[in-house]
């Protein structure tokens, strides 16, 4: 992250914490957010560390940056371009690592699809609309054959055991019934369609992030659809034409929720209503959940080598799942896509006022990077 950040211009005389003079003196750091509180007066405080130090900076409450610094979680990674001592840094600056992405155009005509969160085994499971998905893949019609790729964004059943009493609301009770019914469905899909599949909270893997692949001893039929490919959450995947690369993120989303609850624009403009707006943060700091240990969907596994949540390389596309919203932004170049679902509103969701937006999906074409939606819905017609 640092590397990133380095890269941001005006960032050329960075010095590390431990090297702040007693004397007065424009300071840039790079650290990671440790303690954020206000002063009695309103001003904003924030401890950052590195690998050398601490160091307390302020943000005046009439500074023109505080509605910036206002955004910066614990553990995020900003740069902090200021003026003091090593006691403390007034602010005058926040630099977010960001991501910038230029448009890439395929030479050859062919399209991507996006789905996530289909929930098979669910007694609110939408099956005969995704059968119509499956049966429309098989025609052939002028969209459905420059298909070449769908990438599956997780919560593909919905699990077992998930979360107390949800034994009343599933039809199918183990998780093998629920990925053979999966792959009863995925078994059809035409072999020359290469289905990438990643898993979700709902799937039989740990919560904790990164996310293994599904494993065959619950999912064996899975396993065996040649066209199926079973990767982690999060995934990158890079399609190659001629010598151009497009890249595509594949992140469920567990920390969508965190983001809509702890930065305050999204919290206030109830972004779960237009999730992909909480995604562009990640974009923003380069990082899909940063704020490891704020909601139980960011639990992480720790790695010594490298943070595998990093956005070490800009995606071309960001797709995400969890939130059973089609929502689609644009930041920086990169085309953010929150996904449908396949499950009509639950009890839950009626309970906390969420509205699904079912049996949408999205496809994107490389070649003239046009961005279709088509309606599954049992009332909509499919062309």
């Amino acid at each position: 992250m640092q590397r990133i950040l380095m890269q941001r211009p005006g960032l050329d005389d960075l010095v590390s914490i431990n090297k702040i003079s007693p004397n007065r003196q424009k300071v840039n750091i790079i650290g990671i957010l440790t303690e954020k509180r206000l002063s009695k007066n309103k001003n904003l405080l924030l401890k950052f560390e590195d690998l050398t130090g601490t160091i307390t900076t302020l943000v005046n409450k009439d500074s023109e940056c505080f509605e910036k610094a206002s955004e910066i979680q614990l553990d995020d990674i900003v740069a902090i371009k200021g003026s003091g001592n090593k006691d403390i840094i007034h602010v005058f600056d926040v630099i977010f690592p960001e991501s910038f992405r230029e448009k890439v155009f395929f030479d050859d005509d062919f399209s991507i699809a996006f789905i996530s969160d289909i929930h098979v085994g669910s007694k609110k499971h939408l099956g005969s609309e995704f059968q119509k998905f499956i049966n429309w893949l098989n025609k052939k019609d002028e969209v459905a054959s420059k298909i070449k790729f769908i990438f599956i964004v997780g919560d593909n059943v919905d699990g077992v055991g998930v979360f107390p009493g949800q034994e009343k609301l599933i039809e199918l009770k183990s998780f093998k019934e629920q990925y053979n019914q999966l792959a009863n469905y995925l078994e059809q899909v035409p072999k020359d369609i290469i289905m990438f599949m990643c898993p979700g909270q709902h799937d039989c893997v740990r919560i904790e992030e990164p996310q293994p692949p599904i494993s065959k001893f619950y999912a064996e039929r899975l396993h065996k659809i040649e066209n199926l490919i079973l990767v982690p959450n999060p995934t990158s995947i890079k399609l190659f034409n001629n010598d151009k690369e497009f890249r595509v993120l594949m992140y469920h989303g567990g920390s969508i929720h965190a983001f809509i609850n702890e930065v305050p624009e999204l919290r206030l403009m109830k972004a779960h209503n237009c999730p992909a707006k909480a995604v562009k943060h990640m974009l923003k700091r380069r990082h899909l959940a940063p704020m490891h240990g704020v909601s139980p969907q960011i639990v992480y596994v720790p790695n010594r080598k490298k943070d595998p949540l990093l956005i070490s390389e800009v995606p071309d596309i960001l797709c995400t799942g969890e939130v059973h919203r089609l929502d689609i932004e644009n930041y920086n170049g990169t085309i953010i896509i929150t996904g449908s679902c396949w499950q009509a509103q639950t009890d839950f969701e009626e309970k906390v006022g969420n509205v699904p937006d079912p049996c949408k999906v999205p496809i994107f074409n490389l070649k003239s990077r046009e961005l279709k939606v088509l309606d599954f819905s049992e009332d909509e017609d499919e062309s």
